[in-house]
């Protein structure tokens, strides 16, 4: 039966489902970034730890803005935001099993805690080391960032719409963008997926958000 994700999709969307971690590529007339994601399901010490070693970039989790609500987890008021700017919650951590909240490992099990169905909001506590963006509540439909679009891999994974992301920085600093970005994904061996690929499949009209 022919598969309806191209081939670099699918690479992708198995390594999500598997626990690896993946590189997620907005359009090149947005942020023209990449985010390496990783399912929140499958959050370890040791996962956590090559996703900041290596991207660089500020851990977030990307969630839905219900699931906060559930959580009594607020947003934080934009002020003067920039263009394409997410939607930050307050940084938590979980309030069992972890010691100062800021390794790896410790972080590992506020993502796992965040994405567990059982948890519920006395289980956190705030101000913590994991900082939740709230996706757009319409998804990829209304908002077409990093945040909207780690979900929706996700959910095209099988798996549950919570998800680690980190930025993926070059060496010299700066942002990993074209053939940096390009050269990054070759030297660490991370299958790549797209905003605009995952809109496509779904079948949406591309955004310019």
């Amino acid at each position: 039966m022919t598969d309806r994700f191209p081939p670099t999709l699918r690479r992708a969307i198995d390594a999500l489902a598997r626990g690896d971690v993946v590189a997620l590529l907005d359009r090149a007339d947005r942020e023209a970034e990449a985010d390496l994601i990783l399912a929140a399901e499958h959050a370890t010490g040791e996962r956590v730890n090559r996703m900041i070693t290596i991207a660089r970039g500020i851990l977030t989790l990307a969630i839905s803005g219900e699931r906060l609500t559930e959580l009594e987890i607020p947003l934080v008021p934009p002020h003067h935001p920039a263009p394409h700017a997410p939607r930050f919650a307050v940084p938590v951590d979980v309030a069992e099993g972890i010691t100062t909240g800021v390794s790896a490992y410790d972080r590992a099990a506020t993502i796992r805690a965040l994405a567990d169905p059982s948890s519920r909001a006395e289980d956190f506590t705030c101000p913590g080391h994991v900082f939740p963006l709230a996706a757009s509540p319409g998804g990829l439909a209304e908002r077409q960032g990093h945040t909207e679009g780690a979900l929706a891999l996700a959910e095209l994974a099988g798996l549950r719409p919570v998800v680690a992301m980190c930025e993926i920085m070059a060496p010299d600093g700066l942002m990993a963008r074209g053939a940096a970005l390009r050269r990054w994904l070759v030297e660490h061996g991370v299958a790549p997926a797209s905003v605009p690929q995952i809109v496509r499949v779904r079948g949406l009209t591309p955004a310019r958000s």
